[in-house]
């Protein structure tokens, strides 16, 4: 995987969550619990967010690592999806680019995967992201 700490913003947002939809048949993003003030009320947030794509949820875990972080004491909640035209859909239409993935607006850390493996993942707060060669490759000759 390289190492990105380029925003890829607008119109070239849109095309590498299109390419990331092309290659990986699942996503995920994360809310960590130590930076929710009322857990319960983040919550219902994200879930107000996500109706749209509610059914394409796959499930939420409670982590304590994840591709970007590893925490030493606190755990975050995992949401992962199901990748298809709804969720492409809905990941453009909510940002505007790579690192506009953070709170309090939206989630962190997004990460794409084909099967388990891990083909993207993003820190927005860090301003980085890690992504397949491949995948990375085909972006640029777009």
């Amino acid at each position: 995987m390289l190492m990105i700490t380029e925003n890829v913003k607008g119109k070239r947002y849109k095309q590498l969550v299109d390419i990331l939809s092309k290659n990986c048949n699942r996503f995920a993003f994360v809310e960590n619990r130590q930076m929710m003030e009322i857990e319960e009320e983040r919550l219902a947030y994200i879930d107000i967010l996500i109706a749209d794509i509610a059914g394409h949820l796959i499930e939420r875990k409670i982590q304590r690592e994840w591709e970007t972080t590893k925490l030493s004491e606190d755990t975050a909640y995992v949401f992962y999806f199901n990748l298809n035209n709804a969720t492409r859909l809905f990941l453009k239409e909510h940002s505007n680019s790579v690192f506009d993935w953070i709170g309090p607006e939206l989630p962190e850390d997004l990460m794409f995967y084909h099967n388990d493996k891990c083909l993207f993942a993003s820190c927005s707060h860090e301003r980085f992201f890690m992504v397949n060669e491949t995948i990375w490759d085909s972006f640029l000759l777009k």
